[in-house]
This record gives structure tokens, C-alpha cells and sequence, in this order.
């Protein structure tokens, strides 16, 4: 080993990268992206341990019960880029609706804490909207163009589904009136906002049977986890419910798992099993 180092050695010792128009742009373009990433991993929704209204309705077990437990994660498939898109979309337009309140006079309510359980164990989440002309919960989803395309084609995924149900409970606890829950897509990966979806839906008696259920279930997976943290149980004892895009961005997503028997969820290769 040399006692000292040239830059040349410092830089092809480097992690190399893609997409520059030389070597050197492609290293530095990999440390710029670790910068990212880092950061992203220490944010806020990503080192929560209380779940919200936003992953309540999720299908799997073993992904929620995981989360709960706060399980070592596993997942190196996924990208952080969509959740900081996101999450920069959802601050702009908190702005815009506080100004337009600045302007016309107060309509709207943004990022508003609720509880649609409110009790000893409740599981509280920040609402995108709320907009008291036409009493609606309004929450915003930033959406790749696959994503997108299936809202349009068959309606919101279970998760969004509950998810604006529990929101709207969270402001009627508040008093509020809840008419009509809306999801606007934005389209992420498009250079105008020609493509945006609204789906809007007004609450019948079975969506808030729904709720309860989903509330009720979610006490049970809690106490799933609870064994898991007694040291009485482990991830893998519970079952899976594989989807493409929930196995995708779920932490506990590993499809190795299923060759090599390493500690992971194999995901949607258990459908294939």
C-alpha cells in the first residue's frame, strides 16, 4: 500500500456511476446521488415507527406488522426519487393553497394533523387539504406514468382507498363535515399538468364499515407486532399478500430470500412458489 495517494488514485478508487459525458462526471455524479440518499433515509417519514392513515389500509400483514415491530429492512430494489418528488410536490402546494386563503379569503386547510382513531393507541397523519366550500378531503398523490395509468383504469388501490376514508374520519372527529373524498393525481413523470386525475368518491355506510374494519384489524396486527418486539415471534411467521407494486417499496422486500432462505420477504415470487 503507497504512503501517499495521488488525486488519480483517490478518483479510480471511486465508485463509478452512468449517464455523463465522462469518467470523472460519472463518479461525481454517483457521490451526488449517496448525498441524496443518505439524506432521504434519515427523513422523517422514512424513521417513523407509528403508522399512519397513509399505510393502515395496506393488504399485508407481514409488511404492516413489520413496520409496527420496526423490523430490519431489507429492501435494496427501491429508489427514493418518487418519495422526495413527493414530498417537494406536497410542500409547493401547501404554499399555493395558503396563498390563494391570503387572497380570496380562507378556504382551505393544509397539512392538518387528524386522528380517525382517536383512544390510547391512535394513529394520527398529516391531511394534504381540506376545503370547506364543498366539505371534501382532497389528497395529493405525485404519480409515474404506470401508476397513473392504472388509477385511471380501475380506481384507487386499497391503500389510497382507505386512506382518504381515514382522513376524512380524522376531520369529522374534528367536527367537520366530510361530502366527498378526492384523490389528484399529478403526473411526475410528464413536462405539464395536462395529464392530471381527479377521482373523487362521496362516503357510503359500507366505507365507514370498511374503516371499522380496518381499524379493528389494525389493533390485532399490533399486537402481532408486540410478539415480534417479545422476541415470541418473527416476520416470516405471518403471512404475505404479494402485489407488484406494494412488494416493490415494501422495506421488507428481498426476492433473493427465496433462493438462498436469507432473512427477507420474497414478495411476488411466492406466487410463483
Amino acid at each position: 500500500m503507497p504512503e501517499k495517494y495521488t488525486v488519480a488514485d483517490v478518483m479510480a478508487a471511486a465508485p463509478r456511476s452512468t449517464n455523463s459525458n465522462s469518467p470523472w462526471g460519472e463518479r461525481y455524479g454517483a457521490e451526488l446521488r449517496s448525498v441524496v440518499r443518505r439524506y432521504a433515509s434519515r427523513a422523517p417519514r422514512t424513521l417513523q415507527r407509528h403508522l399512519g392513515p397513509s399505510e393502515l389500509g395496506e393488504a399485508c400483514d407481514r409488511q404492516v406488522i413489520g413496520k409496527m415491530a420496526a423490523q430490519k429492512k431489507t429492501n435494496n430494489v427501491t429508489d427514493p426519487w418518487p418519495s422526495i418528488m413527493g414530498t417537494a410536490g406536497h410542500a409547493w402546494m401547501e404554499d399555493a393553497f395558503q396563498w390563494e386563503n391570503s387572497q380570496e379569503g380562507v378556504r382551505w386547510l393544509t397539512e392538518v394533523r387528524v386522528t380517525p382513531d382517536p383512544g390510547p393507541d391512535p394513529h394520527p397523519g398529516t391531511a394534504d387539504l381540506y376545503d370547506a366550500y364543498t366539505q371534501s378531503l382532497v389528497d395529493w398523490k405525485f404519480l409515474g406514468e404506470a401508476s397513473l395509468s392504472k388509477l385511471k383504469a380501475k380506481g384507487p388501490k386499497r391503500v389510497y382507498y382507505v386512506q382518504t376514508l381515514l382522513y376524512a374520519l380524522g376531520y369529522i372527529n374534528m367536527g367537520l363535515p366530510v361530502q366527498r373524498v378526492v384523490l389528484v393525481a399529478w403526473p411526475r413523470t410528464k413536462s405539464s399538468m395536462d395529464e392530471m386525475y381527479v377521482w373523487e368518491h362521496v362516503p357510503t355506510d359500507e366505507d365507514w364499515q370498511l374503516v371499522q374494519r380496518v381499524l379493528a384489524e389494525t389493533r390485532i396486527r399490533q399486537l402481532k407486532a408486540n410478539e415480534i418486539i417479545a422476541g415470541r415471534a418473527k416476520l416470516m411467521d405471518f403471512p404475505a399478500t404479494p402485489d407488484d407494486d406494494s412488494c416493490h417499496f415494501c422495506p421488507f422486500y428481498r426476492p433473493q430470500s427465496a433462493h438462498d432462505g436469507g432473512y427477507g420477504c420474497p414478495g411476488t415470487l411466492l406466487k410463483k412458489g
